[in-house]
């Protein structure tokens, strides 16, 4: 690499979605759990009634789907990491 150039690296979709929620949160402050909860609520609630025309079933589509991903690759915390879409720890 010469002077003057920077390597760039993909953000995961992990880390993506946690620069939204922090940019949702509007501040770096340390915030407890529930924040990141509502944050995320937020986001997605808002992102639905942007892109869905039946916001209110694809929510508990989206609902179902998330607890579903749990049962099949959940861990219980303080075990292995979970892994994005790479393989890559998070």
């Amino acid at each position: 690499m010469s002077d003057g150039q920077v390597e760039v690296t993909r953000l995961t979709s992990v880390q993506l979605l946690d620069a939204a929620i922090w940019r949702e949160i509007g501040t770096e402050e340390p915030q407890p759990a529930q924040a990141f909860l509502e944050a995320l609520s937020t986001l997605l609630g808002r992102w639905l009634l942007i892109r869905s025309t039946a916001p209110e079933m694809d929510a508990v589509t989206v609902l179902c789907r998330v607890r579903g991903y749990i049962a099949r690759h959940g861990r219980a915390r303080g075990d292995a990491d979970l892994q994005d879409e790479n393989g890559e720890s998070q």
